[in-house]
């Protein structure tokens, strides 16, 4: 595979499964940016997560295209897929790739921790707003995303109009026609726990849930924060949480 093997372009994270890299082709305005990630010799329990959301052997890579495509055809903006490949042997994934354009802007760690304190107590309030309807859409159209970190979640700041544009990446383990309604909290408290409060007091949490909940009535919506609050409690007791 002449797209996994290039070796050109710069890693940007990396494990002992997977990588990815930018790769820049072309000068000036005709200069285009784009993300790899390959896979390497996927857990067991990777291949039968693919199984059971797509019911055939599927590999890493198709799984991150069928997801960035079935975001898109839901009006949810994520990176835009180019192509992907696998190498298999006896129908089980030895390798694969996957490569994306570059989203505009930055991850909304990124923009936090570089422009927050400048921004008026309406922009953040704006911004908040825009993520909670996020999140509601994603989950309207049945999808779960359990990797719904801050710094998953990319910015795009429309200067012209002082409005932002939010999307959604990392993929790897994206649920679709999910009916479960703790696995859509899970969504959230993740969220939660991925907000600082050195950014983020309870008003900021709190509108994030009512955008959320959108024409919930007010006692459904406590409850939903009651809720919300208790699966970020259980993520911070297990990890701490990630500093921008």
């Amino acid at each position: 595979m002449i797209f996994f093997d290039y070796s050109q372009g710069q890693t940007i994270n990396k494990n002992t499964r997977r990588n990815v890299s930018e790769l820049a082709f072309g000068e000036g305005d005709n200069r285009k940016v784009f993300f790899r990630k390959r896979f390497f010799s996927p857990h067991l329990k990777d291949m039968i997560f693919a199984w059971r959301s797509f019911g055939r052997l599927t590999s890493q890579a198709a799984l991150e295209w069928h997801n960035a495509n079935m975001l898109l055809q839901n009006g949810i903006e994520t990176y835009r897929p180019i192509c992907y490949g696998a190498q298999t042997k006896f129908s089980l994934e030895r390798k694969s790739f996957f490569i994306t354009e570059k989203l505009p802007g930055m991850a909304l760690t990124d923009f936090v921790s570089k422009k927050w304190a400048k921004l008026s107590q309406q922009q953040k309030e704006k911004i908040i707003v825009s993520l909670g309807k996020l999140v509601r859409k994603i989950h309207e159209a049945r999808i779960s995303l359990p990797d719904l970190y801050l710094w998953h979640v990319f910015i795009k700041e429309n200067l012209n109009s002082e409005q932002y544009d939010l999307a959604v990446i990392d993929l790897h383990r994206m649920g679709h026609n999910i009916r479960n309604r703790n696995q859509l909290l899970k969504n959230l408290g993740r969220l939660d726990h991925s907000m600082l409060d050195k950014y983020f007091d309870e008003r900021l949490r709190k509108l994030l849930i009512e955008s959320y909940a959108g024409d919930n009535r007010p006692r459904e919506i406590t409850n939903l924060i009651r809720q919300v609050k208790k699966c970020s409690s259980a993520v911070s007791a297990k990890r701490r949480a990630k500093l921008y």
